[in-house]
């Protein structure tokens, strides 16, 4: 079951391109890597330079990855990410 979360309709616009881009990038996803490393490829790939991610929608891609995080735990990686960067 994906994670329960509330999103806003600017978050509800983007889900559906970016669901879309799923399939193509599965491959890549960096599986055996560390919390933070993973939330951070998802931001990196799925985001641009002109389109920032929101910390639900990054939760959400990592769920269709198989990678099973709350919202909270995945605002947490993304800090810790950004420390080590």
């Amino acid at each position: 079951m994906p994670p329960r979360l509330r999103l806003s309709p600017e978050e509800s616009a983007q889900l559906g391109p970016l669901l879309a881009m799923v399939d193509k990038r599965r491959a890549a996803f960096p599986r055996e890597a560390d919390g933070p490393e993973q939330a951070a490829w998802v931001a990196r790939s799925y985001g641009g330079d002109a389109t920032a991610l929101s910390n639900n929608l990054i939760t959400l891609l990592l769920f269709e990855h198989g990678v099973h995080r709350s919202a909270a735990q995945v605002a947490s990686d993304l800090r810790a990410s950004e420390t080590c960067a």
